[in-house]
């Protein structure tokens, strides 16, 4: 995927939130498209003495959460600031004592000097109240329903003259976020890696200063020899990969857009959906592409009639009668602990007439076919119903190779005929043993059969099928 077409986004969003601080812009959603039970710690600040309050909640949405300071850090650092989601309690609030307390104390003595010794008194109370804080937190996110419990986070609060602060009413935590957005683009591993006077490779133009570790998502791993120029120095990935400081801040917003709104699912496996207008500077292409993206969502989100969200998305795209934008799948998955994606495969720069064709143009002909028509679907139910192409059915008789098969449909690349009918023996057999054994569920025979003619049929029809191998 062309990091530009993340940072055209970004630069969409940097203009519809050009008032917002620069600490909002790298002000990160616990739990996207959803809402966060965030459970406040709160403290109280009477004259000089800083003492635990209690346990509070809060309802955390796309509207509020910039206020509570959340950006997510490195599985061993934790996260930027106090606020965080929940998981090994002992783990995270010893987190907050050993890292992120000494290093919003450290910031304040340059960026909040009459604070430093507020910080430091919310330390110690921290820690003299800690087992009491611990256990009412822990009830607390007991207490919840279950539901809530998969979206919940904490944070501090504190009570200063009767009126409650979060977190982004300090200067320093503000801080704290804004240089952890940009500094991430050339920290890491424990090395820094900035060049001087250097063309940015996504906007082409020299800039003072660019980075090596701007990347929006982890494409390739640069800590390991022979993966970087530069005589495998860390320090020296600014040059296979250097980015201006603005140009990583709009691939910032830009990624976390499409987190948030271009994140799908096609049959059980996820991917980024990200458009890309064809013509440079063509902000209004994207922006009615972006547009449309969204009104496909609420469609989907809206109408019970729509059996498969999957197809009718890819349908929706097939309706679009121009090729000014083209758009790149990239499939992955995603770490279950420590959220880093690892990339599957990628369709870069797809036209709708692509899947116009995939979609809409092959099906309608296959499912012409007279054989597909009041096929009995269920060995006892008397349920006739007609046969019709569906990806599904590509996930069905492919599950073990759907990438390298997904890939090969989109980009027209050749299967071979011999293989194509070895896949069908292998799910007519596996059934038939199913059958025999009374194990599972069971399609009927014939079902099956009309199922393998069908993507026989869909397979020829797009000439993909190389009947000399």
């Amino acid at each position: 995927m062309q990091d530009r077409a993340i940072t055209d986004i970004g630069k969409l969003e940097f203009k519809k939130n050009s008032d917002l601080k620069p600490y909002e812009l790298f002000t990160q959603e616990p739990y996207p498209n959803k809402v966060c039970k965030m459970l406040l710690i709160e403290f109280k600040k009477d004259e000089e003495k800083i003492s635990y309050k209690g346990i509070d909640f809060q309802n955390v949405n796309e509207q509020n959460f910039s206020r509570y300071a959340y950006r997510k850090g490195s599985a061993r650092g934790g996260d930027i600031t106090f606020t965080t989601k929940f998981g090994d309690l002992d783990k995270k609030l010893n987190t907050l004592i050993n890292t992120q307390f000494p290093n919003l104390i450290e910031l304040s003595e340059t960026e909040e000097p009459d604070n430093i010794d507020f910080f430091k008194d919310w330390k110690n109370s921290f820690i003299e109240n800690y087992d009491q804080l611990k256990e009412e937190l822990q009830k607390a996110y007991d207490n919840q329903e279950k539901k809530d419990k998969l979206n919940s986070a904490f944070t501090l609060t504190i009570d200063v003259d009767g009126k409650r602060k979060l977190l982004s009413d300090f200067k320093s935590i503000q801080q704290l976020i804004a240089k952890n957005g940009i500094e991430g683009n050339y920290k890491k591993y424990g090395v820094t890696s900035k060049g001087k006077n250097k063309d940015c490779s996504v906007c082409h133009k020299s800039k003072p200063e660019v980075y090596g570790f701007g990347s929006p998502f982890k494409y390739s791993t640069v800590d390991k020899t022979g993966t970087v120029s530069g005589f495998f120095d860390q320090k020296n990935n600014w040059i296979n990969y250097p980015i201006c400081e603005s140009c990583a801040i709009e691939m910032e917003l830009g990624k976390n857009y499409i987190t948030k709104y271009l994140t799908n699912f096609f049959f059980g496996k996820s991917y980024f959906l990200v458009p890309k207008a064809v013509l440079p500077n063509d902000t209004e292409s994207l922006n009615d592409a972006l547009s449309l993206f969204n009104e496909i969502d609420y469609q989907i989100k809206n109408n019970e009639s729509i059996s498969s969200s999957e197809d009718f998305l890819m349908e929706r795209i097939g309706d679009i009668n121009n090729n000014v934008f083209t758009l790149s799948l990239l499939f992955f998955e995603e770490n279950p602990t420590t959220k880093a994606i690892k990339i599957k495969m990628m369709l870069e720069e797809i036209p709708p007439s692509r899947f116009r064709k995939l979609f809409i143009e092959i099906p309608k002909i296959v499912n012409k076919n007279p054989l597909f028509k009041d096929i009995d679907y269920h060995y006892k139910k008397k349920q006739k119903q007609d046969l019709q192409f569906s990806f599904r059915l590509i996930k069905q008789f492919f599950e073990d190779n759907f990438y390298e098969m997904t890939y090969k449909i989109f980009m027209g690349r050749k299967i071979s005929e011999k293989e194509l009918h070895k896949r069908f023996m292998k799910v007519l057999r596996a059934n038939y043993i199913k059958k025999a054994n009374n194990e599972g569920f069971v399609e009927r025979g014939d079902l099956l059969i009309a199922k393998c003619y069908l993507l026989q049929n869909y397979f020829s029809e797009l000439n993909l099928i190389n009947y000399e191998n």
